[in-house]
């Protein structure tokens, strides 16, 4: 009976813990996503050159993982470049490219990313370098796969793509990054890194504010109305397939790798 009653605590704990790690990997699961939507969506402009499939793959997983990498920095990128995305959104007098919008506010992401991480001696951001490597390779090797197994066209919903290639990134990145932190984790300077971390937080919501405004006003949007419009009927198979496919992963991690990893 005592030892019934001495296991109930440490049980408990366990599945505090696994539910916990379950809702921090559908968390970025959902944000991987929403990255893989857009640049789908945007890529398929360019089918002639490169699969979209295997473009957002990758982009999603390099992206994802720089926001993962500090999210107290992504936190306050967040908060300074929502204001100044919808400001150079309702300053353009005709509809502003997105690609054009991403380069000038991946710009002020990166200088204020860069100061931030120059004088913010505590923060681990200056791992970014090892951490952004580590999930360009894991969405690389998963992209790839899909493309090896599916063909370069695919008949699969959205929901199930990116269900299976979320996850499959998200353990990929567990396994890799511990060995890309020993021996890339010193390739920047803090504020090389802190400016990656600040591009990569300010690409992801430059496009979020694009379109949510261009979806509240389709007049602005111009010429990139189908590409809204894509947006908007593949949103829901987007976080849908992300919260799940990066959930499920969260649990069975919490479930057979107990120890979180010190990073």
């Amino acid at each position: 009976m005592q030892q019934i009653n001495s296991m109930t605590p440490s049980l408990l704990g366990r599945s505090k813990e696994v539910v916990v790690r379950g809702l921090i990997w559908a968390f970025i699961g959902t944000l991987y996503g929403l990255l893989f939507l857009f640049f789908l969506v945007l890529a398929r402009g360019w089918e002639d050159l490169i699969n979209p499939y295997f473009f957002s793959g990758v982009l999603a997983g390099t992206i994802g993982a720089l926001i993962y990498s500090s999210m107290r920095l992504a936190v306050l990128m967040a908060i300074i470049i929502t204001p100044i995305s919808l400001l150079l959104l309702l300053m353009s007098d005709a509809p502003m490219d997105p690609i054009s919008l991403i380069l000038t506010i991946g710009l002020v992401g990166g200088v204020i990313g860069g100061l931030y991480g120059h004088y913010s001696k505590a923060s681990r951001v200056h791992r970014a370098d090892a951490k952004m490597l580590t999930g360009f390779c894991s969405g690389f090797l998963v992209s790839l796969a899909y493309l090896t197994t599916v063909g370069s066209s695919s008949d699969f919903a959205l929901v199930w793509v990116i269900g299976l290639m979320c996850p499959l990134t998200g353990w990929l990145y567990v396994m890799f990054v511990p060995t890309f932190i020993k021996h890339f984790g010193n390739l920047l300077p803090s504020a090389g890194d802190g400016a990656l971390v600040g591009m990569g937080t300010s690409v992801f919501i430059s496009l979020l504010i694009f379109v949510m405004m261009n979806s509240i006003n389709t007049d602005s949007a111009g010429t990139y109305l189908p590409q809204i419009e894509q947006i908007q009927a593949l949103l829901p198979q987007a976080m849908v397939g992300g919260l799940l496919g990066g959930g499920i992963a969260g649990l069975i991690s919490g479930l057979f790798f107990k120890n979180w990893q010190d990073l």
